[in-house]
C-alpha cells in the first residue's frame, strides 16, 4: 500500500470573503489550502477534518485521502478585508476532533509529515501523540485564536500551550505573534518560520536568524497565503529535501502567486513554481 506523504490535521471550513464591497463564497481553513497546494505539487495527501452531511468532505477534497469525524455541522466564517487588514468572525464551529473519533486503518503505513494546522484550537493534545515516527511541522495561528460571546476572533499574541519539542518545524505570522516570543520557541524548536506577507519571511534556524524578500505581485485574495506558506515550506524542506534557504524562497514565492486569485484557483503547480526561480 502506498505511503500518505502528507497528513493535514484541521477543520477544513466554508468562508464567506467580504473585500472592496464584493462577497464571495469559498472553502477554506488551512488543511484546505495545505492540501490543494500538496496536490498541485504532485504529493499524496490525507485530510483529518469535521465533516457533516450538509458539508461533505468528499465533496470537496476529491483528489486527497479523507478521514472525516462525523458533526452535525461544520465551520464557517466570515473574513473581512479592508486596507490589507483582515478580521474574523465565527458563524458556525463543529466540536474539537478526537482521536477517539480516528479512522485512519491500522495497515496504513504511518505518513512521512504530519502537518497540524487547527484553524481555532480544534486539535486536543492526544493528536501530538500520534505518528512518533512522522516529522511533525505545527501552524500556530489556529491555537492562538480568542473568540468572544459574539464570534469575533481575535490573537492571543501569546505562546502557545504545547511541547514545542515535539515539532520539527512551526510556522507563524508576524501578525500573530511578537518576535521575542518566537525566540523563546526558538530555544525548543530548531526551525522557527515567521511569514511576513509582502516582506517574505524570516526564520530562525537552531538560533541563527535568516530573513528573505519575495516577489511584488497585485494581491487579489490573501485568504490562504499563510497555509500555503506553510505547507510549501514543508513539502520542499522535509519531502523535497532542498536546503532551508531554497524552501524558505520557494515558500515565499508560492504565497506570492497564490494571492493574485481567488481561493486556491492561483496555487501554482510544481512545474510553475520551479520554472519561477529567480534566485
Amino acid at each position: 500500500m502506498d505511503s500518505i506523504d502528507i497528513l493535514t490535521i484541521g477543520n477544513i471550513t466554508e468562508d464567506k470573503i467580504f473585500k472592496e464591497g464584493k462577497f464571495f463564497s469559498s472553502v477554506g481553513g488551512p488543511s484546505f489550502y495545505a492540501a490543494r497546494a500538496c496536490i498541485r505539487y504532485g504529493i499524496r495527501v490525507g485530510v483529518i477534518s469535521a465533516s457533516s452531511d450538509e458539508f461533505n468532505l468528499n465533496d470537496y477534497m476529491t483528489e486527497a485521502i479523507v478521514f472525516p469525524q462525523n458533526r452535525k455541522s461544520h465551520a464557517v466564517f466570515e473574513n473581512h478585508y479592508s486596507d490589507n487588514l483582515r478580521t474574523q468572525k465565527v458563524i458556525n464551529f463543529p466540536l474539537n476532533l478526537n482521536v477517539n473519533d480516528l479512522n485512519y486503518p491500522p495497515n496504513y503505513p504511518p505518513p512521512k509529515l504530519v502537518f497540524y494546522c487547527p484553524v481555532l484550537d480544534e486539535i486536543t493534545h492526544e493528536f501530538l501523540d500520534l505518528f512518533p515516527s512522522s516529522i511533525k511541522v505545527g501552524n500556530l495561528q489556529g491555537w492562538m485564536r480568542n473568540l468572544d460571546s459574539r464570534g469575533n476572533v481575535s490573537i492571543k499574541r501569546k505562546i502557545p500551550d504545547l511541547d514545542f519539542s515535539v515539532f520539527d518545524a512551526v510556522i507563524m505570522s508576524d501578525c500573530d505573534m511578537d518576535y521575542d516570543k518566537a525566540l523563546e520557541i526558538a530555544e525548543t524548536c530548531k526551525i522557527v518560520c515567521i511569514t511576513k506577507g509582502k516582506e517574505g519571511s524570516t526564520l530562525i534556524v537552531n538560533n541563527e536568524v535568516k530573513n528573505y524578500k519575495t516577489i511584488k505581485v497585485k494581491n487579489i485574495d490573501e485568504t490562504g497565503a499563510g497555509d500555503i506558506w506553510a505547507i510549501t515550506f514543508s513539502v520542499f524542506h522535509f519531502i523535497f529535501e532542498k536546503k532551508i534557504d531554497e524552501s524558505a524562497m520557494f515558500a515565499n514565492t508560492a504565497a506570492s502567486i497564490s494571492i493574485q486569485g481567488l481561493s486556491d484557483s492561483q496555487i501554482p503547480t510544481l512545474n510553475k513554481l520551479l520554472d519561477s526561480k529567480k534566485w
